[in-house]
């Protein structure tokens, strides 16, 4: 189950890469998604379901940041990056999160991961797996 979980990470942290890179494609050129507003919205609603205080929020700010770039990087040179890499990146920036919030935080975090994976993979799986 965690395997599928991390899976479903990964492939949900494809999506927000391919959205972040789609951003240089322009108007009328696809997707139009500017990445500091997707971690913008990414982060207010964690500080509304989660209570976060104005550290944390600075903190998975950049961390949200950071992980975008790498997941950029990731992309760059076109296909499919190394599935290994991008569930170490996801494991390591899963680490980073308990780190942030409180166990109570961490918790409910976990279960709302949780909850999306569910509805973005139709609860039978996501793309096959």
């Amino acid at each position: 189950m965690k395997k599928f979980l991390m899976i479903l990470m990964s492939a949900a942290m494809m999506l927000f890469a391919g959205m972040s890179t789609a951003n240089a494609q322009g108007p009328g050129g696809g997707f139009n998604f500017d990445p500091d507003e997707m971690v913008k919205m990414r982060v207010d609603q964690m500080k509304q379901s989660l209570k976060l205080n104005d550290s944390q929020v600075k903190k998975l700010t950049d961390l949200f940041k950071k992980q975008n770039e790498e997941m950029a990087k990731m992309f760059q040179g076109g296909g499919m990056p190394d599935m290994s890499k991008m569930q170490e990146n996801m494991k390591k920036q899963d680490e980073e999160i308990k780190k942030i919030l409180t166990a109570d935080q961490y918790k409910a975090y976990q279960e709302e991961q949780k909850k999306m994976m569910e509805q973005f993979g139709g609860g039978g799986g996501f793309g096959g797996f």
